[in-house]
């Protein structure tokens, strides 16, 4: 199970389960690739994390404190992705964003801009759909949905076309 670590000036707690790109990145700068696993429980996962969680607002990490751990993270993938399948699969998924936290925004390829886009799209369609839901209106919902899954279907073709 994932540490839920608070936030004193934030209402929300953090999963780190939640959040697997920041803690898996997190997780890779601490411990580096060997034995990787989507575990974030190890004292230093979890101290890393507690020193990157933004002091308040709606983003779960500081993007500042996040960006040094994401750099060594992003480069302790990228070498052991190079050796492991199961690390290069996790890299060619990841790597968009976790370019974007590393501050290596520049890097990224036209279709990884579009799929990042894509990306944030689906996430801000989903929080318009659970706030139409939780408004009562159905019917916006119910539109929002299927606009998700034509953006979703989108985004997996182009997703699988990239591989």
């Amino acid at each position: 199970m994932a540490p839920i670590l608070s936030r004193p000036g934030a209402g929300a707690p953090v999963d780190l389960a939640e959040h697997p790109l920041e803690a898996g990145l997190l997780r890779l700068a601490t411990l580096g690739a060997d034995g990787f696993e989507l575990r974030f429980d190890d004292d230093a996962v979890v101290d890393a994390a507690r020193a990157c969680l933004a002091d308040e607002g709606e983003e779960p990490f500081d993007r500042d404190r996040l960006q040094p751990f994401a750099e060594r993270g992003l480069t302790a993938l990228e070498a052991a992705a190079e050796d492991d399948e199961g690390l290069a699969r996790l890299l060619a998924l990841w790597r968009p964003r976790a370019l974007v936290l590393a501050g290596r925004r520049d890097e990224l390829t036209r279709e990884e801009v579009l799929l990042a886009r894509l990306s944030e799209r689906l996430g801000a369609l989903a929080a318009e759909r659970e706030a139409a839901q939780a408004a009562g209106d159905e019917d916006r919902a119910q539109a929002l949905h299927a606009r998700y899954i034509e953006l979703g279907t989108t985004y997996a073709a182009r997703l699988a076309r990239s591989w």
